[in-house]
């Protein structure tokens, strides 16, 4: 009886610690662009790959490549308190915005640019619904502003290009423009010929991909490295410097690494977890999760009904769950959810979907993907994401949309 009483004990606390991921409620369309009508958003409206972004308190943003037929960029904001999201700033002609981030306080960060110039860093604050220029590029010496990254104190993270074309990555604080590590440097002790895309969180700290070596030395089979920057809050005992950790090596530096290569991009949670794409010794790409200094992957090629992993980056939240994007043995692409126990697949192409012309579907052509653009989830689960949505019956296009969706309470 005892031992009956052990077995059931143990099936229950497996299903238990399993069944960790939420189903989620069906998802909710945000805005809709076409040529000869839209929702949020005027007719003659562009996306196109977008990404959007969405804050823990349900706020979302993205931006929009033109508007109205004219060949002006525009940032779109929908707070939770809202039912609807609009057009909220317009760049002057001749600017481009980069995508934009948004952190838990309601500021927006975004930059200007054109193919010559860049404008700097602005923060569009929802509260006041005003855009300013909070670093201005006049003296600095830096010619490109991207990846801008704004945390809840409203410092800002970026990655720069300087006058001599290499990439830097700084802090913003308000007050101060911090470097954190720049190319053909010897930065405690490390040594970059090329920096990837970061991503920043609210503790101070930068995770991103770094090729090793002198200043040009750009190809392939230089040494990579997955990297976690920490300032000297978080670094050890008082007074102590700032420190870089390398969270994983390839085999260029380390013949004995797991790790083939790396995705050009990685996630980074407030709590310090980060996910990465990586190739393994079977020249499978793998999704890997960094928790509790420890590695592990989540999700494989030829496993749990996956076919390929898009190259594009994962998310992870403060939770340790992991979303990403792949293809299944059908080669249909689709969102995935994945902790360290289970793999679920949130919506695929081919999944109807209530757009507001109705009954749709999320486009599925072997020819032409029908998602698009990075996607973003926050600590609730709230996932948001691009795609392109046809008719459900005749498949003619709808446009390109924006959509939520949510777990279910």
């Amino acid at each position: 009886m005892f031992r009956l009483l052990i077995i059931l004990a143990t099936i229950f606390w497996s299903n238990f610690l399993l069944a960790t991921l939420p189903d989620y409620n069906p998802a909710e369309i945000l805005a809709r662009a076409n040529i000869n009508d839209g929702f949020n958003l005027p007719p003659m409206s562009f996306l196109d790959n977008t990404s959007p972004v969405i804050n823990n308190n349900g706020d979302i943003a993205f931006k929009v490549m033109a508007v109205e037929g004219v060949n002006n960029q525009a940032l779109w904001v929908k707070s939770s308190k809202e039912k609807s999201g609009k057009i909220i700033y317009t760049a002057p002609d001749a600017r481009f915005i980069t995508d934009p981030s948004i952190n838990d306080t309601g500021y927006i960060a975004f930059n200007l640019f054109d193919e010559g110039v860049t404008d700097g860093l602005f923060l569009f604050e929802m509260q006041t619904q005003k855009v300013e220029q909070v670093l201005d590029p006049v003296n600095l010496k830096i010619q490109h502003y991207t990846y801008p990254l704004v945390q809840d104190n409203n410092h800002i993270f970026f990655r720069a290009t300087n006058d001599s074309n290499d990439r830097l990555i700084y802090e913003y604080t308000g007050s101060k423009l911090l470097k954190i590590i720049a190319e053909g440097t010897d930065t405690l002790g490390l040594k970059a010929s090329y920096l990837f895309k970061p991503a920043a969180n609210l503790q101070g700290q930068v995770a991103f991909k770094a090729r090793f070596g002198e200043k040009g030395q750009w190809d392939e089979n230089n040494p990579d490295s997955i990297v976690l920057w920490s300032p000297n809050i978080l670094a050890g005992p008082k007074g102590q410097e700032s420190k870089y950790q390398l969270i994983a090596v390839d085999r260029d530096v380390d013949q004995k690494s797991d790790f083939i290569s790396f995705g050009n991009s990685v996630s980074l949670s407030h709590n310090g977890y980060i996910s990465f794409m990586a190739t393994l010794a079977d020249s499978k790409k793998a999704i890997v999760l960094f928790k509790d200094n420890q590695l592990k992957t989540i999700a494989k090629e030829g496993e749990n009904q996956i076919f390929e992993l898009e190259m594009f980056s994962s998310k992870v939240n403060d939770s340790g769950k992991i979303l990403f994007r792949a293809k299944d043995m059908n080669g249909n692409r689709g969102l995935y959810l994945a902790d360290e126990n289970q793999i679920k697949k949130i919506i695929g192409e081919g999944d109807v979907v209530m757009t507001d012309l109705g009954e749709g579907k999320i486009l599925s052509n072997p020819n032409y993907p029908g998602f698009g653009g990075e996607i973003d989830f926050n600590d609730k689960g709230d996932i948001v994401f691009y795609c392109i949505v046809v008719n459900a019956q005749d498949n003619s296009e709808y446009g390109s949309a924006i959509f939520k969706v949510s777990p279910k309470n």
